[in-house]
């Protein structure tokens, strides 16, 4: 008999990448005529996706199974995952310092903490480890996980094959130079640098300009406050908290935007500048952790930008006719690599062993 493959995720939601991926690995385990199913939290399952998932508590494998955890945070996904009987795959997602979050949600912190701690312990347990970046291999090899094979994050093109919400199109179509970005609404996205940055390019720059920012305003409540008060300080009425995107609204903003911003100071991947390149978006994002491989050599990453000097990197984007046709250009080029991956050989060739 064929094994199972069964996936234990801490979270399951909409617009989430790593949920997405796991959707994605389900599909193709499925297509292979294999069982598969995912298993979350059910107090961490968007409402809309409460039928496409099962309670972790009614996991039943068998020890010819295979177990995949996403791993991001230590929760009660991860105990059961590693309680239950199968061979286990850690796919690591990357787990933000908890120093971000401190002073801003420190029960967060402390799962995070928690979750770094049981790195090591984890790789003893399991069976095999991959990643979604070289950049996570590096740091699992750095907490001693040397074995970690990476795939890259898979991209899910038809979560973007939907006709976008028209009353999104309405609001920010028009004479305005949008600047947009997408993500967690959390401390590691360093968004107070973004407002500081966008309040010198409208104030000084082209004041017939907005900042859009789509995310949930519910990842880091004391945080999305402090971003509010900020915009309010700074008196930038056109900063646009537009909280949690849904499948018909994310690629309406990216239909009105004229550049994507990120100033994050951490991340495993960053799958949003992915999407925003395949939406003819013109990236312009902080050279740090997995995002130049994110990237791929498209796009605009820079470092050690202050707010004006990235204000002024901003303006050239939108205002240079010939230097935003080359970005496009490239960016054009990294979306039609990845539209040449075949993630059901990536996947056969790390199962190897495993279901063959």
């Amino acid at each position: 008999m064929a094994p199972k493959i069964h996936q234990v995720m801490a979270g399951y939601a909409t617009g989430d990448a790593t949920s997405g991926e796991a959707a994605l690995f389900r599909e193709i385990f499925r297509e292979w005529g294999l069982v598969s199913d995912i298993y979350a939290e059910p107090g961490s399952v968007s409402p809309d996706l409460r039928d496409d998932c099962l309670p972790l508590e009614a996991l039943a494998a068998a020890p010819e199974d295979l177990l995949i955890h996403h791993y991001g945070i230590d929760s009660p996904a991860l105990d059961l995952f590693l309680a239950a009987p199968g061979r286990k795959v850690m796919v690591y997602h990357n787990i933000t310092p908890a120093s971000f979050f401190r002073g801003f949600d420190d029960a967060v912190a402390g799962r995070l903490d928690s979750a770094r701690r049981k790195i090591a312990e984890i790789g003893a347990r399991v069976h095999a480890v991959w990643t979604d970046s070289a950049f996570n291999a590096r740091e699992l090899a750095e907490l001693g996980l040397r074995d970690a094979r990476v795939l890259p994050l898979l991209f899910p093109w038809r979560a973007f094959d939907v006709a976008p919400e028209p009353d999104i199109l309405a609001r920010f179509s028009g004479p305005l130079t949008n600047l947009l970005f997408v993500g967690r609404i959390a401390p590691n996205k360093r968004l107070e640098n973004l407002i500081r940055a966008f309040a010198w390019y409208h104030k000084a720059i082209n004041p017939f300009s907005r900042l859009i920012l789509v995310g949930s305003l519910r990842s880091a409540p004391r945080y999305s406050l402090m971003l509010r008060m900020l915009a309010g300080d700074l008196d930038l009425p056109n900063v646009c908290f537009e909280d949690f995107a849904s499948a018909a609204g994310l690629p309406a903003y990216y239909r009105t935007a004229h550049a994507f911003v990120c100033t994050s100071e951490h991340e495993g991947y960053c799958l949003p500048l992915v999407e925003a390149m395949h939406h003819g978006v013109p990236v312009i994002a902080r050279a740090v952790g997995g995002m130049p491989e994110a990237a791929d050599g498209a796009g605009v990453l820079y470092e050690g930008a202050g707010e004006v000097e990235l204000a002024e990197l901003i303006h050239r984007v939108c205002s240079d006719a010939a230097l935003r046709a080359e970005i496009i250009s490239a960016q054009r080029a990294r979306i039609g690599r990845l539209r040449e991956r075949r993630p059901d050989r990536e996947l056969r060739a790390l199962l190897a062993g495993f279901i063959d």
